[in-house]
């Protein structure tokens, strides 16, 4: 008997079919209790998980379950990543953006804090200025002893970006402490948004003045961005992913039409942008959202006319799951967010400390924060695959949908004017609106679970205590936390 002859392994086996698959289901439920006989679909319809966005989870996805060809890494629709190697070089494993956001309005404090991030593992920073966080003539003090051509600025100013643009570019050109960078080497992204400004605030969007920040930067500054898509407003509201998707997509095309009305030709237009998305402890949704946020914006810059290159994303962990009690849960979130952030293919990741639902996040928390993507970088070796999730018959369909739900969210959005236009009419609050109502219904009923406050709740827990942050000014779109109601009922207990 050869060797051959004795490793027959799986062919010993009866072969697999879907219509196999479906008995034994079939069999489990009405063990279960389950009235199949009820129900006129298909077995696993029962099991499917239906989505926010007017599409269900199977329970089982094969061959069958087909997506138009993801093609290659770094190669349009770009949905495998925007990199042909991704994030490998040789046999290293580069990895993303280790990206921590600053919002402590003390100069002392966050000058502190800045230093520790980068010495211990940060790659670029995001500073909140403005009413929001640290005063704008406050960024060459916070940013004295930083080598701003090695660690990237991302500002996040409000309606302040331009003066607080300028204030950072006084900072890469200032001689006199020997580290002015050339125009040509400065790195980052000047933050101005004033569409998510109008989103959280309610504040008419000045999309003028973005445009002239972007045609000045983009003449002088050819690496440096000035402009960021940020789709927080509308998570944080409580959105689907795909309208997330569809209202990025939307503000993205707003600022490109702004951008080439002011003159600046396409293709360096659209080298001014920058995406940034929630990514939550979804795991599989968040590596789905990004890959089809890539694809949606590829079919864009090609009907534009655009050159075919992807644009950078920057994945934020939630802040709508986090939690005030228990919030050591939080790190297990943020973990499974980080992870799904990097493996979707985010050029940048911020992981936010456990407490930041409570206030402002201490040393401690800023430093798990940081360590989460240490250890997924360096020790897990998370960055070590090109496109892990690639070919995946569940990603691919799933990232299909999502891209298919995001479309034509833009679509709708793009009848009605534009997104400045829906969202003056009310018409992105109201979509919003009844996926939140949606989502807090299934959390009233128990079919969705918030581990240390819906369930498994510690009653006798101590609260952790934190300086407040900055008051957010509001008008816009509401900012909530799901298990916010929740926690409010059990602290009213008895």
């Amino acid at each position: 008997m050869t060797s051959a002859d004795q490793l027959r392994l799986a062919s010993e086996f009866d072969t697999a079919t879907k219509d196999r698959w479906r008995a034994m289901v079939d069999k489990v439920l009405r063990r279960s209790g389950v009235d199949v006989d009820s129900h006129d679909g298909a077995v696993e319809d029962l099991l499917a998980s239906p989505t926010y966005d007017g599409f269900a989870i199977q329970p089982l996805y094969t061959a069958d379950d087909t997506a138009p060809d993801a093609g290659f890494p770094g190669l349009p629709p770009f949905t495998r990543g925007s990199s042909p190697v991704g994030p490998v070089r040789g046999a290293v494993a580069i990895g993303w953006d280790v990206r921590q956001r600053h919002a402590h309005p003390d100069v002392d404090t966050t000058r502190r804090a800045v230093l520790a991030d980068l010495e211990n593992g940060v790659a670029s920073l995001w500073l909140v200025v403005g009413e929001a966080g640290l005063p704008v003539d406050a960024l060459p003090d916070v940013l004295a002893d930083v080598y701003v051509d090695l660690a990237p600025v991302t500002l996040d100013a409000g309606a302040d970006f331009v003066a607080a643009a300028d204030a950072l570019l006084a900072v890469h050109g200032d001689k006199t402490t020997e580290k002015g960078v050339r125009p040509g080497e400065v790195l980052g992204n000047l933050g101005a948004d004033p569409i998510g400004h109008r989103a959280r605030t309610g504040t008419p969007a000045d999309l003028d003045a973005a445009a002239a920040l972007a045609t000045r930067v983009a003449e002088r500054y050819v690496n440096l961005r000035s402009v960021v898509v940020d789709a927080l407003p509308y998570h944080e509201a409580g959105s689907s992913d795909g309208q997330e998707l569809g209202y990025a997509l939307a503000t993205a095309v707003a600022y490109l039409r702004a951008l080439t009305d002011a003159g600046l030709p396409v293709d360096r237009a659209v080298r001014q942008l920058e995406f940034r998305f929630a990514a939550t402890a979804d795991q599989f949704g968040t590596i789905a959202k990004l890959r089809a946020a890539r694809r949606m914006w590829a079919r864009v810059a090609e009907v534009c006319g655009a050159p075919q290159a992807a644009v950078p994303i920057h994945a934020v962990t939630s802040s709508t799951m986090m939690t005030r009690r228990d919030p050591w849960n939080n790190m297990l979130r943020t973990t499974l967010a980080c992870f799904a952030a990097g493996v979707g293919g985010a050029d940048a990741v911020t992981v936010q400390p456990f407490d930041a639902a409570i206030g402002l996040p201490d040393a401690f928390a800023r430093r798990i924060a940081r360590n989460t993507q240490s250890i997924l970088l360096e020790e897990s070796r998370a960055a070590g695959v090109i496109d892990p999730a690639g070919g995946s018959w569940y990603v691919e369909r799933h990232t299909d949908e999502l891209a298919h739900a995001g479309w034509s969210v833009f679509q709708e959005v793009e009848k009605a004017g534009g997104i400045a236009a829906a969202l003056d009419s009310g018409l992105v609050e109201e979509r919003i609106a009844a996926v939140r109502a949606a989502r807090t219904a299934r959390l009233d009923a128990g079919d969705e679970a918030i581990t240390g406050v819906t369930v498994f709740p510690n009653k006798d827990e101590k609260p952790l205590l934190r300086e407040p942050e900055p008051a957010v000014p509001s008008g816009g779109l509401p900012r909530v936390r799901y298990a916010e109601p929740f926690e409010a009922a059990l602290e009213a207990k008895p």
